[in-house]
């Protein structure tokens, strides 16, 4: 679309980022809104995040991510205070005195004591929320297809050895950005194997 809006949106939802994918999530996530890209970054706490991307690249994740989750069981100190300083504090007017005082909403404890199933929300400029995690699985379209076989999706395995496709538009720090595991990971000029296919 005119500004170069996606239309379809497209989510990207990218599960343990740090290890996975290491590709260049704070500059991403800094204009994706704009362009109805739609970005999920999960991870186990801020020190992976600094790990992979720095303390800097780290804030702005958190900065520029409009909602944000905490599961039960998180244990990263750093992690905790700073989703606790979030909720930010209430006045209450404890037993025996006459006047409030503030405490804070969720203390790191209350956090990561949380039940199983439950997360601790926070969207924008919105109160804090505890949310109940619906399992997928327990989705009535979900056990449907299980029980027409239709719920996992068919694999085909690759012929190797295949060659990669890397377009010309893929930015060079993307590039560079080798994942583990990868030792032949490609350069620009050759083809994925589904290119086959669309030819």
């Amino acid at each position: 679309m005119p500004g170069g809006r996606l239309d379809p949106p497209l989510l990207m939802a990218l599960d343990e980022v740090t290890q996975i994918c290491p590709v260049p999530v704070p500059s991403w996530l800094a204009d994706s809104g704009g362009k109805g890209i739609q970005i999920i970054t999960v991870a186990h706490g801020e020190a992976q995040l600094r790990s992979r991307w720095g303390r800097d690249g780290a804030r702005i994740i958190l900065d520029t991510s409009g909602a944000k989750i905490w599961l039960p069981g998180t244990s990263d100190p750093d992690t905790l205070d700073a989703a606790s300083m979030l909720c930010g504090t209430a006045a209450m007017k404890e037993h025996g005195q006459d006047f409030h005082s503030r405490h804070p909403v969720m203390t790191p404890e209350m956090i990561r004591q949380l039940p199983a199933g439950y997360a601790l929300v926070i969207r924008g400029g919105y109160s804090p929320v505890i949310a109940r995690l619906p399992m997928g699985w327990k989705d009535h379209l979900y056990r449907r297809a299980r029980r027409a076989r239709r719920a996992i999706a068919t694999l085909a395995a690759i012929p190797e050895p295949f060659q990669w496709h890397v377009p010309d538009s893929v930015p060079d720090d993307i590039l560079d950005a080798q994942p583990s595991g990868h030792a032949n990971w490609p350069g620009r000029g050759v083809r994925y194997p589904w290119d086959e296919e669309s030819a």
